[in-house]
């Protein structure tokens, strides 16, 4: 190898996890390694912060953001969360591990889904929400869209969810509506029915972060189709 080769080597972004990774569950707590769903590590940044990296254990960038190193590491400053086709899914301000400011959220084709503002009191007020212009999509189709996932679908919500700090004296439901395209990807994902603004967000981040299903046929062509499921917070 040459002095070039070995530098460029170097210089490039590592495609698999590193001696020093962590590795998480779809619960975000620690695991060994043949039972992560992600991966991360971190990397300098400037005034003793650091950089977070997370991964899907397949390589695809989870998040990007700023904070202090640990343990635990604090995210503290921009964050940026991806679909795993490195589409940008979530993009907001962390100011000492909480939400803070405007977030938006994004459907995986780039159009804007929905903006919440974080108040100081950790509540969520709704800036902005797109229209439901997917009222359209059907419901029902000759042949319904198939959920591909290692479980069932109301149990692979369970398993993935992260249940908040703090959830309500007798937990609750909350309904999330979305679109099953014709590629089988998740998309439009929005509150139909909600309880609290900390298991709101969860739970759109649970159903849009579900992996890629079998789509609906309609007269024998690939269609979007429309769900609402519950996500159940205990």
């Amino acid at each position: 190898m040459n002095a070039l080769t070995l530098l460029l080597t170097l210089l490039a972004p590592p495609a698999r996890p590193l001696p020093d990774t962590t590795f998480w569950d779809g619960s975000w707590r620690r695991v060994q390694r043949p039972n992560a769903v992600y991966y991360s590590w971190t990397t300098p940044a400037d005034s003793g912060r650091c950089r977070i990296h997370d991964f899907y254990i397949t390589g695809e960038r989870q998040m990007e953001a700023l904070g202090w190193p640990g343990p635990p590491v604090v995210k503290d400053g921009p964050a940026t969360y991806y679909f795993r086709s490195g589409a940008k899914r979530t993009t907001g301000q962390f100011a000492n591990g909480k939400h803070e400011g405007v977030w938006e959220y994004w459907n995986e084709d780039g159009t804007l889904r929905q903006k919440l503002t974080w108040r100081a009191d950790h509540t969520v007020a709704v800036v902005a929400k797109e229209a439901d212009a997917d009222s359209r999509v059907p419901q029902l189709v000759e042949h319904m869209p198939r959920f591909l996932g290692p479980l069932p679908l109301a149990q692979y919500l369970g398993a993935t969810t992260r249940r908040p700090a703090q959830v309500p004296a007798g937990g609750g439901k909350v309904y999330v509506q979305f679109v099953v395209g014709p590629q089988g990807t998740i998309t439009s994902t929005r509150i139909v029915k909600g309880f609290d603004p900390s298991c709101d967000a969860e739970a759109l981040r649970a159903v849009a972060a579900l992996p890629r299903w079998q789509p609906g046929l309609q007269n024998g062509e690939p269609t979007a189709v429309r769900f609402i499921v519950p996500v159940v917070f205990k």
